[in-house]
């Protein structure tokens, strides 16, 4: 079989793993982003990591301001392409598009679909406290995430992980897959499988209220929450009306010994830990505002913090 002509389609780190390991073989067409960004503290304008990686790898670079404008959709037809990739986009892609390539278009989605279909499904799963997730390839429909289902793959979620290290294995996986599925294609293709949408779960994306740490949540559930934001943007609170980010904490069985928010107890060469609405939790590691990540002892000497101080404003 001749090598597929494929275009890849993506915008945030997610797709770099696979497209890495494509262009091994492979090199796309072109790669489509998102726009270059206002980005950083100065808000320079900035090219996405997905197109940073392209460019690196040498591979054309597009970047309409509308994927679906007529005159994107004649620059992609002049190409002639097969299959398009898509992988964490940040846009829907018309049906004029799907139907370009003669094999349409997939799409790489860090869920085990129907569950968590929408912009933040690593984040959601680590949230719900989650113990297994997965991968799907699909072909992209009119509706978001719904399409029929090309191949699946589980992933154990580790005790204690992060959004960083589990966003990690789960792009990495998205690459094996994908090539499994190049050197498959008309396998996969006879057996689409369609989803059951009476199952299906929807996850938008997190704004910054959501970072915000409720002490007054059980400790699980907190946990939970720095684990899904961790590292970045990283969950956070007040101390001394500064910003506070939490990057790793675990729960403890011990009993409270004060108003949810307040330091629990300090534990020297340790850190401190914090309580929440039925059991304290040890928190591990932490970022101050403008500082580098540093474990929580390092920052209670640094902030001559004490039992019983509120972690809020």
């Amino acid at each position: 079989m001749k090598p597929l002509r494929i275009i890849f389609i993506g915008s945030s780190e997610f797709g770099i793993a696979a497209l890495k390991r494509i262009s091994e073989s492979v090199k796309p067409l072109l790669v489509i982003t998102q726009p270059d960004r206002p980005q950083g503290r100065n808000l320079s304008s900035a090219p996405c990591p997905l197109a940073k990686s392209a460019a690196e790898l040498g591979i054309k670079l597009f970047k309409p301001d509308n994927i679906n404008f007529e005159e994107t959709l004649q620059t992609l037809h002049s190409l002639m392409p097969d299959l398009f990739v898509t992988a964490s986009y940040g846009g829907m892609l018309g049906k004029r598009i799907r139907n370009l390539a003669a094999r349409k278009a997939i799409n790489l989605h860090p869920s085990l679909l129907p569950k968590y279909r929408g912009a933040a499904p690593i984040q959601s799963a680590l949230l719900a406290g989650d113990r297994t997730t997965g991968m799907t390839i699909f072909r992209l429909t009119a509706s978001l995430d719904a399409g029929p289902i090309i191949m699946q793959q589980k992933l154990e979620i580790d005790e204690g992980e992060n959004y960083s290290s589990l966003h990690e294995r789960l792009a990495n996986l998205a690459s094996e897959m994908l090539i499994e599925y190049l050197a498959n294609i008309d396998a996969y293709e006879a057996k689409l499988s369609p989803q059951d949408d009476s199952l299906a779960t929807q996850c938008g994306k997190f704004e910054k209220q959501d970072m915000l740490l409720d002490w007054h949540q059980p400790a699980e559930s907190v946990v939970n929450r720095i684990r899904a934001f961790s590292l970045k943007p990283g969950a956070f609170q007040y101390y001394n009306n500064e910003p506070l980010k939490f990057l790793s904490a675990v729960k403890l069985e011990t009993p409270l010994s004060g108003e949810p928010g307040s330091i629990d107890s300090i534990i020297k060469n340790t850190g401190f830990t914090v309580n929440c609405a039925d059991h304290p939790i040890l928190i591990k590691t932490i970022q101050p505002a403008g500082k580098k990540i540093m474990d929580s002892w390092a920052w209670l000497l640094g902030s001559r913090a004490q039992t019983g101080d509120k972690l809020w404003k």
